[in-house]
């Protein structure tokens, strides 16, 4: 707290005045990230095309999550620290429970496409918040792998592996093969913003 009082020019006692421990403030911090991730999913959805077919929405939203992923890498990291790091690091319910509304706010989008495409009949029914998080654990899991891609770029091409895993999770939920490449093909043709932001 004394580095990061001094980073931002307070004295710990007033940083002490907003945020009553450590973990009160990483709360804050890995809230409002995954806020800013919440945004930026509805953001890459709202880039398709309408009517968008429920797949193609969750390769926007597979396409939202990497560009948060490139142009946000600190944010990033820490979202990935407070998931991946064996400790607990929100020891107290009242600093962990908003952080938990908050990834369940920002992961809707992903569930709400994945449920219209069971409801179109486009995966075998299932249990769509339990697809949910296999699907973010694996982008969360292949985006970390962005730090080795420059020793081994073809081996660990993170943009191809973060489509071709959630290719293989949709046909082991039932779609169809033509159909989940015609998805990607759609997302694929998406006009990106400016300066490489997703």
């Amino acid at each position: 707290m004394a580095r990061l009082a001094e980073a931002v020019d307070y004295t710990p006692g007033a940083l002490y005045r907003y945020f009553g421990s450590k973990d009160s403030l990483l709360s804050q911090l890995v809230t409002r990230i995954l806020e800013d991730l919440r945004v930026k999913l509805v953001e890459a959805e709202a880039r398709l095309p309408t009517p968008a077919t429920p797949l193609s929405r969750v390769f926007a939203l597979v396409q939202g999550y990497r560009g948060f992923a490139q142009s946000q890498p600190q944010r990033f990291g820490l979202l990935a620290l407070t998931m991946a790091d064996p400790r607990v690091l929100l020891q107290e319910d009242a600093d962990a429970e908003p952080v938990i509304g908050m990834m369940i706010a920002a992961l809707r989008p992903l569930a709400e496409a994945l449920g219209a495409a069971e409801e179109a009949g486009l995966v075998d029914a299932g249990d769509v918040t339990e697809r949910t998080i296999c699907l973010f654990a694996l982008l969360q899991g292949v985006l970390l792998l962005h730090k080795q891609a420059r020793y081994a770029p073809r081996l660990l091409d993170v943009e191809r592996l973060a489509v071709r895993g959630t290719r293989g999770l949709l046909l082991g939920w039932g779609a169809k093969p033509r159909t989940v490449d015609a998805a990607i093909a759609r997302v694929g043709e998406l006009p990106r913003r400016p300066g490489g932001d997703e």
